[in-house]
């Protein structure tokens, strides 16, 4: 289990609230109030569609062992913390869900949502889903090299966020892309560019 050891310790203040504390079926999760809304993921604001900086919701950049920084801020029954994925570092991508921790004041691991999304993945029945996508773009002086990159990046995007519809519970744990190709367009008059996409989820 990774260790949380913060390389500038501060003291702790009396005013400082609690985070709120539930049971899952996948573990604990901690939550805070801001402007009268529960919040569980700070990435997001209080209506939970539209990514922000945790900042906005008070947390401050810290470091800690191991070059490794998050996002923080403190509760009285503990310290939550917001980092990329990889638990390395506060620059977030919307590429993929912030890893969240909470800390307590033993510094005991209460919660981490990649451990607790790991436990609930290999917990379900996963299968492999290929998808072949081809796609006509009007280039409108962008490079084809650029249109296929600016593609790649918002079907990611896109097949990574969240569940396949609002009322599944199914979710992409991966995606990979085994192949890309480029093709000129045979239609005259247009600057159209093929795009073929070669899906492994």
């Amino acid at each position: 289990m990774t260790q949380w050891s913060e390389l500038r310790p501060r003291e702790r203040t009396a005013a400082l609230g609690l985070a709120n504390q539930r049971k899952t079926p996948q573990g604990d999760r901690f939550s805070f109030v801001q402007q009268d809304f529960e919040i569980e993921d700070p990435t997001f604001d209080t209506t939970g569609r539209f990514p922000v900086s945790p900042k906005d919701y008070g947390f401050s950049i810290r470091g800690f062992e191991g070059g490794r920084t998050a996002w923080a801020r403190d509760f009285a029954n503990g310290t939550m913390l917001v980092m990329n994925s990889d638990g390395l570092s506060h620059v977030l991508s919307q590429r993929a869900p912030a890893r969240i921790v909470f800390i307590g004041l033993d510094g005991q691991v209460l919660q981490d949502t990649a451990r607790q999304a790991r436990q609930a993945d290999a917990d379900s029945e996963q299968v492999s889903v290929r998808l072949v996508i081809s796609a006509s773009v009007a280039l409108n002086g962008e490079t084809p090299e650029s249109a296929r990159v600016q593609l790649t990046d918002l079907i990611e995007r896109a097949v990574l966020n969240g569940p396949l519809s609002d009322s599944s519970r199914a979710v992409v744990t991966s995606c990979v892309f085994e192949l890309s190709t480029v093709h000129a367009s045979d239609t005259t008059g247009r600057s159209d560019t093929d795009f073929s996409r070669l899906l492994d989820f």
